[in-house]
This record gives C-alpha cells, structure tokens and sequence, in this order.
C-alpha cells in the first residue's frame, strides 16, 4: 500500500465523547488546528487555548452559516451566543502556535463567505464579504492549503455546508464521522442532537411549531438546562427534552403568551448577565423549572422512546 499521502489525525474528545468540545490535528497541516463545540458547551470551548488566538470562527446549523474572523475569538463567540439563536454549533479554524495574522483571517474570512454564498448557505446577516485580503502570492498559496485541508476536516466530523455535487446542490453524502452514528446513539450522547430529536420525533406525525428549542439532562443537576431568546413567550413554541437517562424525549408544547417574563415575582427568569435569555432548568422528575417555580407538566406533548 502507498503511504506517499498517508496522513495522522489527532481527535481529542474533551468529554470522551463526539457530542461534547472537540479539537482536531493533521500532519498534513503543519500548525494548523481545528476546534468544534455544539452550542450548549460553548463555555467550555472558551475554556480552551483556542479562543486566545488569531482566527475564523464558523456558527452552524444543518444547512447555513455565519463566517467571522477575530484575534478575540472569546469575545465574538460569546456575543454571538446573545445575538443570534438559530445556530447550533461553533467551529473555530486557529493555529497551534498562533501564527495567523489579520490579513491571514481577512483572507480565509472571505474565501469561506464566497463558498458559503455560492451554493446559498450563508446566513444573511453575512452581507459584508469580510475585509479586503492583503496576502503576498506566496502567502495566498499557504493559506489556500491552509484552508483545504480545514475543509476536509470539518467534512470528517460532519460539517457539509461547504460542499456542494456537480449539479450545485448541497452534498450531504460526503465522509462524515458523526453521520455515520445512528439517531438513537446521537440522542443518547445528548449534546449535539436537536436535528436528529426532531427527526426521531416527527417520524411520529407530531407537527412542532416553527419554535423550538432543544435542552438536554445536565446528570450532575438532574435537570434540563437551556437558554432560549425571552422572545419565544410571544410565539407558538416547543421545548425537546432529551432525558438520556431513559432514553426519551419529553416535547413540552406552548401557545404564544401562555407565559410571561417575570415582573416581581411572577413569570420566567432572565439571566442576569443576558436579560434577553431565559434562564431555565426544568427538574427531571417533577418538570418544575427550578429558576421560576414554574411547572411544566401540563405542557407535555408527547413522549418519544429511542
């Protein structure tokens, strides 16, 4: 067998598992280094070396992106997960020794929008095509490979909206580490799992209103965390609780102005650092939510077993 483009990569599962932090290595990317979070460990991923470094940092869902660079990657994530609710997941594009620049993130910004745009995955607040690039012809050529390999690898863990077959269409059949796990273990991982909770559940005939947010069992608290916009209280809108201690998924179900946010002491909990979140952690057993008193049994939809 030829090893002439054999190739190593290093996986470090943060928490042991593909649903949680994970940071990514490639002997052919000289110093490059790729990390990826779902959205509820995004204060883990800040934790890590990877937010203290120049680079590109990429909001996901199943089919759109947002692309933004920044030599703060802490500080962007962080508003981003005030500002923006329809992503699910972060991956941030840096170098183990920190030798990006501006014009290096300028450039791969606006390659990466360009792609995005091309095949109609970028998400709208993208209308700026980034920063003029100021890159030397030999810069441009590194950074390209740069950028290459960081394609393949996002591809490997499951991340497609860069890709497109001959026809112009998205290609979702591409090598995919985590596609190639099932619904129900996905589900059993917790994190990372709103896309395949709706599927498992609407193959029910339940028919989820357009809002819907998605909390998994923290074990340590026995309890469903999430902080979704305090605007949902206005809409029609579903709550998936993923108890992956039973292996089911509770769907709360709740017309618009049903709740309120709390005034005095009646309603719903914000955060105190995100007024404009909600702050809930429903209990478990009971489906009270912890922060408001407030009891959600009597919104239970259905009840799905995977």
């Amino acid at each position: 067998m030829s090893t002439a483009k054999a190739k190593t990569i290093n996986l470090l599962l943060y928490e042991g598992d593909l649903g949680g932090v994970i940071s990514i290595e490639d002997s052919s990317w000289n110093s490059g280094e790729l990390y990826s979070s779902p959205r509820d460990s995004v204060s883990d991923l800040l934790d890590t070396d990877a937010c203290n470094k120049y680079g590109v940092y990429l909001l996901l869902s199943k089919d759109k992106v947002y692309v933004g660079q920044s030599s703060d990657l802490a500080k962007r994530i962080t508003q981003h997960t005030i500002g923006k609710d329809w992503w699910e997941s972060v991956v941030i594009l840096t170098t183990k020794d920190d030798s990006l620049n501006h014009s290096d993130i300028d450039y791969l910004e606006t390659i990466l929008i360009e792609k995005a745009q091309k095949i109609n995955r970028l998400d709208c607040d993208n209308r700026k095509k980034g920063n003029n690039p100021k890159v030397d012809k030999f810069r441009r050529v590194f950074l390209s490979q740069y950028l290459d390999e960081a394609l393949f690898l996002m591809q490997l863990i499951g991340v497609t909206v860069f890709s497109e077959t001959k026809s112009g269409k998205h290609n979702s059949n591409g090598t995919c580490l985590i596609n190639t796990i099932n619904e129900s273990a996905v589900l059993a991982q917790g994190k990372r799992a709103k896309n395949e909770a709706v599927s498992v559940i609407e193959k029910t005939g339940f028919v989820f209103y357009h809002k819907v947010t998605y909390a998994t069992l923290q074990p340590s608290k026995q309890a469903f965390w999430a902080n979704p916009s305090a605007n949902l209280v206005n809409s029609d809108w579903n709550i998936i609780l993923n108890d992956t201690e039973h292996s089911e998924l509770i769907v709360l179900q709740i017309p618009a102005s049903t709740l309120q946010i709390r005034t005095d002491s009646i309603g719903l909990v914000t955060r105190k650092d995100a007024p404009n979140r909600i702050d809930l952690s429903i209990d478990q057993e009971t489906l009270i939510d912890t922060k408001s008193g407030i009891n959600f049994s009597s919104f239970v939809a259905t009840k799905v077993k995977y």
